[in-house]
């Protein structure tokens, strides 16, 4: 076995070496070692949160009470800005003007201190205006409206009201600023709010409100029957959405002015005490600071909350099914027919349940500073929720649903989803949503007691903390550590009212903080964690609990039949017993869940457990998933070439005080540092070569990684790269019948794949001019069991297809056919031709090599190849290759990217909310 080393000083590749000791040389005295070169080493420290040396926070409280949080962010690429204001919500609004805090957002953007012509246009609007067409109209003397100026200034601002809080937010070029938020500042105080109102705006706004209603979408219509089947005297009943008839026609009959009524909600409700302001940009805090000193005048109000002790809003019995007359029925919404983005053929399953979580872990609410704990939300039990349910593989959900014909096995149509339209302290709807086929709608009332059932067979027995944990790693994988993008001005500012700010669990930490989730380390928080999604379930078990809706098409409610336990509809919409919904006009049907779902379910359950040996079954452990996460292993540079390696590992990886000190070199406990490159080992017979790359350097080409921040990473890569001169004598439909051997293994390797991606394991198959590439990225704690596995199946695929456990499916062959894989002709091949051309291709290989890099001791690497080559074993004995040169080019063609079934990395709702709380937004 032969160790291919990248030489640090060039791109070529180094000879390899011979010995027989061991590969990894033990350093007992690390500073007797180093001691003639401590001027030379450097030590990598780790871990760190990412993104921590591109970004800086700074958490200030102003005069008035406001919060604020500084970001210096040397890699963002535009400024932005966002005013977060607890308390200012939907829920805040009074009861006879429904929509006043929607107003009350509209009324705060359109300050008009200028004098000249009025120059305030709709935002929809504004992207046309600020194109190249011929502006019409010319600005007047004065000061310009903030969105008119921002929109000149290739900026761009918005809001959002949601229940429980109002955000403000603009980005915009770093040139502007310090002026941008000189004029942002001016819309907070109370005289901008009265200049705005006494130019008479109020009418024009309603308006703009009025337009935003959307009355077609599947999401507004689902949202509107919800309401509607609320209990009137709960906040979440009204249209808070507004219109002109809430806030211009009823408020008029009744006397009311809503001028005088956002002034009193403006002083009430805009308080800075409640505010979080938070600014990103690439300027120095310094600098920052100085620029939003106007901001000690905005919202001047200033209320303390010191002493006052957090409870649980009340608010009255949510639920009440208004037009049910039982709590066993369901609705059938009929679609609107101007909805363009819907497919007849798929129809949505909807089931909300109402939840009471109370977060209620900050010692002070007033300052929202240092938080007592991990906060749970219920995004984060959601998230958990959403592992446990929406599960691919035997025995879930899923998988009986696509069984039996009733949800969608094309991408993640039928993946139940989970998310919360409503989420504030005290009162929470939870939803889940699944795509259903057109014979899954016409079977609507057995899919529904397919999900009672699967949830009650998940609470049979109690959750191990286990699978808890691993479920709060994952999140911490795809959350934190391979996080795409810093969580930006508004996800801070929204957060901040949930998490506080500063201290180790709340936002805008400098330090390894990751507040969305608790850490699978914290015992507490882990068992608190596994009760509250416990009771959750609980709740979601209980058949009475829900408001079950389809979203169906007319296709499906009126064309399709095949259904056994539900009845046919025939009744046209326009007559009863439809009913029309007030807000979108949409129709719904109420009708009695069917008595026999239950039994034809089980009917079917049993027939596949007792042919197929399938049953519902609760979740279970992933192997590839660990319950904590190593710290990367620090890694220490010689930056000079002497007689020895250039760089050194250190194998215990939770020794964090271990740090060059540029007088010597400290290591403490019982760490070992170990060299990276392996040094004299013997030559062999093996055709199985390793490149091991160190960390990613400036002077060193290594492969190519998704882009990540600078610190140390838990993350790994490997390609293997199977050597072979059989493929550069194949004909075109050799080779088509290779890439469709490839591409069945895809398919027969789902399982795996899945198991994979909630781990965070990407990886990627091709045929080049050397043979087959195979590519993997992912936690260096499981990626090397992944390989192994993988490698495993790759060298059975060629058997499972001639003994016929694995099909090549006709979707499979039309889908090689669209992506020009394959060619008609090569549509008639066989499994047996293509087991053969792919089991041919395997016996004409000559050997491989391995390149590895990231958090890999090169021990692992060398062991991992060890492996390798006797998985392949039987197939490496051919002759004829040589590496070339430009073989190099061919391992770091790829740019990494997960398999076609990547939407299944996390299924349904996102860790971290978006501004509004309600949309899964990125990392």
């Amino acid at each position: 076995m032969s160790f291919i080393r990248l030489s640090t000083a060039s791109t070529t590749i180094a000879g390899s070496l011979s010995s027989s000791t061991s590969p990894a040389h033990a350093i007992d005295d690390a500073d007797l070692l180093f001691a003639p070169y401590q001027k030379n080493i450097i030590a990598i420290g780790g871990p760190l949160p990412p993104f921590s040396t591109t970004r800086i926070y700074r958490n200030i409280v102003l005069s008035n009470g406001l919060k604020v949080v500084l970001v210096k962010d040397s890699l963002v690429q535009r400024s932005s800005v966002a005013l977060s204001i607890d308390g200012a919500g939907q829920f805040s609004e009074p009861k006879d003007v429904p929509g006043l805090a929607h107003l009350m957002e509209h009324i705060v953007l359109s300050s008009t201190r200028f004098s000249g012509k009025e120059k305030i246009l709709d935002r929809k609007a504004r992207k046309l205006w600020n194109s190249d067409q011929v502006r019409n109209d010319e600005i007047g003397r004065g000061e310009e409206a903030f969105e008119d100026w921002l929109s000149e200034n290739d900026g761009d601002s918005n809001a959002f009201t949601a229940p429980g809080f109002v955000c403000f937010h603009f980005n915009c070029p770093h040139e502007i600023l310090p002026e941008g938020l000189e004029r942002f500042s001016r819309l907070f105080s109370l005289d901008e709010v009265e200049n705005t109102i006494a130019k008479g705006v109020i009418p024009r706004e309603i308006g703009r409100v009025a337009d935003e209603l959307d009355r077609t979408s599947d999401a507004s219509r689902a949202f509107y029957f919800l309401k509607s089947n609320i209990n009137p005297d709960h906040p979440f009943a009204r249209f808070s959405a507004g219109s002109k008839t809430t806030l211009q026609t009823i408020p008029a009959e009744k006397g009311i002015n809503v001028g005088t009524e956002l002034l009193s909600f403006f002083r009430e409700h805009y308080l800075a005490s409640k505010a979080t302001l938070v600014v990103v940009g690439r300027d120095d805090l310094s600098s920052l600071d100085r620029w939003i000193s106007s901001f000690s005048n905005a919202m001047s109000q200033k209320v303390s909350l010191e002493g006052r002790s957090f409870r649980k809003p009340t608010f009255p019995d949510p639920m009440i099914n208004s037009g049910f007359a039982t709590r066993m029925n369901q609705a059938i919404i009929l679609r609107s027919k101007d909805d363009i983005q819907i497919d007849e053929d798929i129809q949505t399953l909807c089931m909300e349940w109402p939840l009471a979580l109370v977060y209620d872990d900050l010692q002070d609410v007033g300052t929202r500073q240092t938080p007592r704990q991990y906060t749970i939300t219920a995004h984060a039990v959601g998230f958990i929720l959403t592992q446990i349910i929406s599960r691919r593989g035997p025995g879930s959900l899923r998988f009986f649903l696509e069984k039996f014909g009733w949800a969608s096995k094309v991408g993640s149509k039928g993946l139940p989803r989970i998310s919360f339209p409503v989420d504030v302290v005290g009162f929470q709807i939870l939803r889940m949503e699944i795509g259903l086929t057109l014979d899954g709608f016409s079977n609507r009332s057995a899919v529904v007691s397919t999900v009672f059932e699967s949830i009650r067979k998940v609470i049979e027995t109690p959750l191990q903390l286990d699978l808890i944990k691993q479920y709060l790693v994952t999140g911490l994988i795809h959350g934190f550590l391979f996080a795409p993008r810093p969580p930006d001005a508004i996800a801070l500012a929204v957060d901040s009212i949930r998490f506080g700010i500063g201290g180790p669990f709340g936002i805008a930490s400098n330090g390894p903080n990751w507040y969305l989730m608790p850490s699978p380390e914290d015992e507490e928080s882990v068992l608190r964690m596994r009760q509250i999604v416990t009771d959750t379930l609980k709740i979601m078990s209980d058949e009475s609990g829900p408001l079950v809706s389809f979203r169906a098409s007319p296709k499906a409610v009126f064309t399709y039949r095949g259904g056994l336990v539900d009845q046919s509809i025939a009744t046209p919409p326009v007559l009863s017993p439809w009913k029309k919904e007030p807000i979108t006009g949409a129709r719904y049907l109420v009708e009695t869940r069917a008595n026999g779902a239950l039994s034809y379910f089980k009917s079917l359950s049993w027939f596949a457990a007792t042919f197929d040996g399938d049953e519902l079954s609760p979740p279970y452990l992933n192997p590839l998933i660990p319950t904590s996460i190593r710290a990367p292993r620090l890694v220490v540079e010689r930056q000079v070439a002497w007689r020895g390696s250039r760089y050194f590992y250190l194998d215990d990886a939770t020794d964090e005080s271990v740090r060059s000190s540029g007088s010597n070199l400290k290591l403490n406990n019982v760490g070992t540092w170990r060299e990276f490159q392996t040094r004299g080992m013997s030559e062999d017979d093996s055709h199985w070569k390793l490149w091991q790359i160190p960390t990613a350097k400036k002077d060193i080409i290594g492969l190519p990684w998704p882009v990540r921040p600078p610190e140390p990473s838990v993350e790994c890569a490997f390609v293997v790269q199977l050597l072979s001169s059989l493929v550069a004598s194949f004909t075109s439909s050799q080779l088509e019948v290779v890439n469709l051997w490839l591409l069945s293994f895809d398919d027969e390797v789902l399982d795996l794949a899945e198991l994979g991606a909630i781990a965070g394991i990407a990886y990627e198959t091709s045929m080049n001019k050397a043979g087959l590439r195979i590519c993997f990225r992912g936690v260096s704690q499981t990626l090397p069991s992944y390989v192994r596995r993988f490698c495993r199946r790759l060298v059975q695929h060629h058997v499972r297809l001639l003994e016929g456990s694995t099909k090549i499916s006709e979707s499979l062959y039309q889908s090689a056919l669209r992506k020009k894989v394959i060619d008609t002709e090569t549509r008639q091949v066989t499994e047996k031709e293509v087991a053969e051309q792919g089991l041919l291709f395997l016996k004409c290989t000559s050997g491989g090599i391995l390149v590895s890099q990231g958090d890999v001791l090169p021990n692992e690497s060398l062991n991992l190849l060890a492996d390798l080559k006797y998985v392949f074993r039987e197939f490496c004995s051919a002759g004829g290759f040589s590496i070339q040169p430009q073989l190099r080019d061919l391992l770091y063609r790829p740019i990494w990217k997960p398999r076609d079934s990547s939407p299944c990395l996390l299924p349904g709702i996102s860790l971290i909310s978006d501004a509004c709380g309600r949309i899964p937004r990125g990392g």
